[in-house]
């Protein structure tokens, strides 16, 4: 392109040049006519060029505007990504985070006492699985199951469950809540002659406690 400017500067100096004489021959109009074509074939590359370049120009500028488009788009997905890695990894610790058995036996205890009787089963089965029944909670978790499934009236799973206590726990204070839970839950099974013999045991190896009091008054109720 520049070589053509200068080519052109050369044609106009030289044109300007026979033009300026005073006289001008035959074979100096021949050549003058050849520079003029020769300017005008320069011009028309000039123009065509021009028109090119622009016609480049706007091409690369629609690939700058897409390329910022996708940048654009990219870090959005990017965004959107990180986005959901960062909840993916709250997901997993929220998974991997492991509750303590004093939690579950606590929350169950507060379901039990707001009779939520089908949570709070779950819960005081699922701290006795945790602690292989062996916890600190582990006799207060088997009394309350019992007492569940007595109130829901399922009675053989109520007196299986007290007795699975005495079983394991022979010497647990809270035995005599056990032998009363299991009396109660086996009367309605037609077994009075059991309950009785537990009712009198509760009466005569703990006459000062509350279960002997209310042994009594079940005692006086059986025909």
């Amino acid at each position: 392109m520049f070589r053509n400017f200068y080519k052109l500067f050369l044609i106009v100096g030289g044109a300007s040049f026979l033009l300026c004489g005073c006289l001008a021959t035959q074979e100096d109009t021949a050549i003058l006519k050849l520079q003029i074509s020769e300017l005008n074939k320069i011009l028309n590359e000039l123009q065509q060029n021009q028109a090119d370049n622009a016609v480049q120009m706007e091409e690369i500028m629609g690939r700058l505007t897409q390329a910022t488009d996708n940048i654009e788009n990219f870090d959005y997905k990017l965004d959107d990504l990180s986005a959901k890695i960062d909840n993916l990894e709250s997901s997993v610790k929220k998974t991997n985070t492991t509750v303590m058995p004093t939690e579950i036996y606590a929350q169950a205890k507060k379901q039990f006492e707001e009779k939520q009787y089908d949570s709070a089963l779950k819960g005081f089965g699922l701290y006795l699985k945790a602690t292989e029944s062996r916890g600190v909670s582990a006799q207060e978790a088997y009394i309350n199951i019992a007492k569940i499934y007595f109130e829901q009236k399922e009675y053989q799973s109520a007196a299986i469950t007290a007795a699975t206590l005495m079983e394991k726990f022979p010497k647990s204070s809270l035995i005599p809540d056990a032998r009363l839970l299991y009396a109660k839950s086996v009367l309605p099974l037609n077994k009075k002659d059991e309950a009785k013999n537990y009712l009198d045991s509760i009466i005569q190896d703990y006459p000062k406690s509350k279960a002997a009091k209310e042994a009594k008054t079940i005692l006086k109720g059986i025909k």
